[in-house]
């Protein structure tokens, strides 16, 4: 079983919801941030940083914590300024500047360039020099064990950054020192977790790959380990191992760590009464459910996404919840109408067990809250959100998420098992498939007098009333507006709507495709597109065209930055008397636009789901957490992300 197992807490989430915040102290949302980052919720964790800020202003532990699990959760830029900000206070401490040396080290990992490259490694290393006193490690006899303590890590990463900038003899250096104060405080009986690992670490860059392999078990095996120490850990042995032709230390120093078990699942639903042709009967429950049993035990799995329907979905949310594992469940819609959808059709118990799995489960997310419609496309599109979610938390822990799934190998309908199989192989790995036709074979034997049938994907609608409900489809909903508008002289208006409109033409004029629609009143845009990737790209070139476009003939000096949102969501589509052609309405609509008037001046800000979306196959994209922000016109609470290309350069600083 996977070492995630026995350190989870779903309770996190309630524990943070019941926080009495302006009652707590700052060490006790410390405390609950130092909580959830052990086990990977790094989101969460800078959330409860951030909202100690408010209360403890300039609470150094809580600052470096905030930008602690905007790193891990892969938003090193954020970090960095943040950490900036906190040395640029007087802050000279060894975790602060190691911190940002990582942050820095990220960047370099993820930089486009050679030059990028060249700079962040320059900067990480520099800060990773500040947080390693020379004069500790020389004078390692008379230093007290708490100056060793604070340096170990700085060290063991000025000798990465050397190793991977090509200065190799002072990378092997620097991993005598980091190797050789590890020993003295193993001497002095120190058992620490991070001690182990560094040591693992030393060894692997000095080439003593065989102790290295002997060390990181040693490392992993010990009490109380956290999964994100885990992940860490590994990432960077794995690095190191990759940088060695032989391709075999790379499965070695693997073979030395636990798999931290990400699962995606998606299966049938219990046969429905009615239908001639038997998939999934009631008989075969007890076996199918042995069966996910027995693959979330070979996978190691530790935190589960999945939908609720009747069927292999909750019997998988059943299995998860005896492991102790997190469950992360995905409605498609209103949780009422699910129920009457996806649930009761199987008559039995279904309904108290659905009920009981969302009352367990770490997490429930709706992709609407509204009502079903009839619209088979809302399955789909939460199967999409569901795996962009578990890409999303795999990218946290640095492990590929797995997909699991009890299939019958048939292609399916709209929102089914072999459409998501389809999608996965296309962007990840090769699921876990267990066959339901085995299943169905070894099923006992079915009472002639029922008739069981299975349905691909759940429908649910009372068919008379389908004619008057208006179709919604999935789109991605964009708004601009322009920051600075009003400093501008009224007499360059014209020139300005040229500039504006003009701009904007030629960036549409880019697209792959035409959006569904485009409006432009003063200096605001409103696009919606049928396809995410022509939203994302049309929202950056945006916003460079603003952020680099010469504005001085228009008075003004200072240039012109837009503010850029987009969400992704079921919309209502209708024609507009006014505009004379269709024009979208509905809550997703109403959330993008209630995005915009937060957004930074010179940014695009995206929304949860769009996020998740873009981790599932969109690899020329990507995003940084910005946090859990009040939204315009009392909208509501909600995650959103800073949109930008794959990868950093230098010069985006």
């Amino acid at each position: 079983m996977s070492q995630l197992v026995s350190r989870l807490n779903p309770s996190l989430r309630t524990e943070w919801k019941l926080f009495d915040q302006r009652a707590s102290s700052a060490l006790e949302f410390l405390s609950l941030c130092e909580k959830m980052i052990s086990v990977g919720e790094f989101l969460l964790a800078h959330d409860v940083a951030r909202a100690g800020l408010k209360l403890h202003k300039n609470d150094r532990k809580l600052c470096q914590k905030a930008a602690h699990a905007l790193c891990k959760a892969g938003s090193p830029m954020m970090a960095s300024q943040l950490l900036e900000e906190l040395v640029a206070s007087g802050d000279r401490g060894v975790e602060t500047h190691s911190l940002l040396a990582s942050a820095y080290k990220d960047l370099w990992e993820q930089a486009t360039d050679a030059e990028s490259k060249n700079k962040y490694a320059e900067l990480a290393i520099a800060r990773y020099q500040e947080g390693f006193s020379t004069n500790s490690f020389e004078n390692l006899k008379t230093s007290q064990r708490q100056d060793l303590e604070t340096q170990y890590y700085p060290c063991i990463n000025i000798s990465f950054m050397h190793f991977f900038s090509g200065n190799y003899d002072q990378g092997k250096e620097y991993a005598e020192k980091a190797w050789r104060i590890c020993e003295k405080l193993k001497g002095e009986g120190q058992t620490d977790y991070w001690i182990q690992a560094t040591e693992a670490e030393a060894l692997l860059l000095l080439g003593s790959v065989d102790d290295a392999v002997y060390s990181y078990v040693e490392a992993v095996s010990m009490p109380n380990v956290e999964p994100a120490w885990i992940a860490s850990t590994r990432k960077q042995a794995l690095q190191i191992a990759s940088a060695y032709e032989d391709e075999d230390i790379r499965k070695k120093i693997q073979s030395a760590f636990p798999v931290l078990g990400i699962v995606a699942f998606s299966g049938h639903v219990i046969d429905q009464p009615g239908s001639s042709i038997p998939r999934f009967p009631p008989e075969a429950e007890e076996i199918a459910k042995e069966e996910i049993k027995s693959a979330l035990e070979k996978m190691g799995a530790s935190c589960g996404y999945s939908s609720a329907a009747c069927g292999t979905d909750i019997l998988f949310l059943e299995a998860m919840l005896e492991r102790g594992a997190e469950t992360h469940i995905f409605l498609p819609f209103a949780k009422e109408e699910f129920i009457e959808t996806s649930v009761r059709r199987a008559g039995g118990n279904w309904v108290s067990r659905f009920e009981s799995v969302l009352d367990q489960a770490t997490s429930v997310h709706y992709v609407t809250k509204d009502g079903y419609n009839g619209e088979d496309t809302l399955f789909s599109f939460c199967n999409d959100v569901l795996l962009g979610f578990a890409a999303m938390r795999g990218r946290g822990l640095d492990e590929d998420p797995r997909l699991l799934v009890f299939w019958d190998g048939q292609p399916g309908g709209e929102g089914g098992t072999g459409e998501l199989v389809k999608k996965w192989q296309k962007n990840f790995n090769e699921p876990e498939i267990i066959d339901a036709k085995k299943v169905l074979e070894s099923a006992p034997e079915m009472d002639e007098r029922i008739v069981h049938g299975g349905e691909t994907d759940p429908t649910f609608l009372l068919r008379q009333q389908a004619g008057r409900i208006m179709p919604r489809t999935i789109k991605t909903m964009l708004f601009a507006d322009v920051e600075g508008f009003s400093k501008l002289d009224e007499t360059k208006t014209p020139q300005f709507v040229e500039k504006f409109l003009g701009g904007i033409s030629e960036s549409l004029s880019k697209l792959s495709n035409t959006p569904s629609f485009v409006n432009t009143w003063g200096d605001s845009f409103f696009a919606v597109f049928d396809n995410l990737d022509d939203g994302l790209e049309l929202a950056l070139e945006l916003r460079d065209y603003f952020s680099g476009g010469d504005w001085t003939d228009l008075g003004l000096t200072d240039g012109m930055e837009v503010r850029i949102s987009m969400h992704a969501g079921p919309a209502y589509e209708k024609f507009d008397p006014i505009l004379g052609k269709l024009n979208f309405f509905g809550s997703h609509v109403n959330q993008a636009a209630r995005i915009e008037p937060i957004v930074l001046p010179g940014s695009v800000f995206v929304s949860e789901t769009v996020a998740a979306l873009i981790s599932f196959g969109y690899d020329g994209f990507d995003f940084e957490y910005v946090g859990h922000l009040e939204l315009a016109k009392n909208f509501g609470s909600y995650p959103i992300y800073i949109l930008q290309r794959a990868g950093y350069s230098y010069d985006d600083n």
